[in-house]
């Protein structure tokens, strides 16, 4: 297979520049885990933990970009799918994989959330809550396009200042907000059919 299309005229690889932008990334932690916290103030502590989260999330944006477009490989290796390779060639456990690799593929169909993890924002535990709620949205017959629209920007705002499991019940109970009436009515309409009552609503904290 010809690398034409990978090199410019000027006859650089673009992953020769991946590669050592990868390389200093690993050279940089090398580094850091050569350093003592023991001897660090409060406040860089502090600080660092920080700045240690985001830099976390910013990889796990890399790696869903990386896995998101990772089916060749297991046309490559004849794995089953790239969670199988995972789980033989990375030892990651195979609901470990699945759930990265369908992760993946959830965010690539969400900008506002794929966005968020790439400046570091919004978790990937976070991004996992969110991106659940969303297809559980897409798939309400009471729901519109609008709707799903309005609520990714609710819950990637919302992701700012709410941990994975507070932004879990505000995801169950955010199309109520949206529009009360139309999902009061759609979930009085569900509930007696069910032949149950309706839950209990959920107020969203105030951001």
């Amino acid at each position: 297979m010809s690398l034409e299309r990978d090199i410019n005229p000027w006859g650089t690889n673009p992953d020769d520049a991946i590669d050592a932008e990868m390389s200093a990334i690993e050279t940089s932690l090398d580094k850091l885990l050569t350093r003592d916290p023991a001897y660090w103030r409060t406040g860089q502590k502090k600080d660092r933990l920080e700045r240690l989260e985001k830099i976390q999330t910013k990889l796990a944006a890399l790696k869903l970009r990386v896995l998101a477009s990772a089916g060749d490989i297991a046309e490559e290796t004849g794995a089953k799918d790239v969670s199988g390779w995972m789980r033989t060639e990375l030892l990651v456990d195979k609901s470990v994989a699945r759930s990265q690799v369908k992760l993946a593929a959830a965010v690539t169909k969400y900008e506002l959330v794929a966005d968020g993890l790439a400046e570091g924002v919004v978790s990937q535990d976070k991004a996992r809550v969110i991106t659940q709620a969303l297809d559980q949205i897409e798939t309400d017959p009471a729901a519109s396009a609008e709707d799903l629209v309005l609520a990714e920007k609710l819950l990637v705002d919302y992701a700012t200042h709410l941990t994975a499991n507070e932004l879990k019940i505000v995801g169950r109970r955010i199309l109520s907000e949206i529009d009360p009436e139309r999902f009061e009515a759609a979930e009085a309409k569900s509930a007696s059919a069910r032949g149950g009552a309706r839950p209990t609503a959920y107020v969203l904290p105030v951001p």
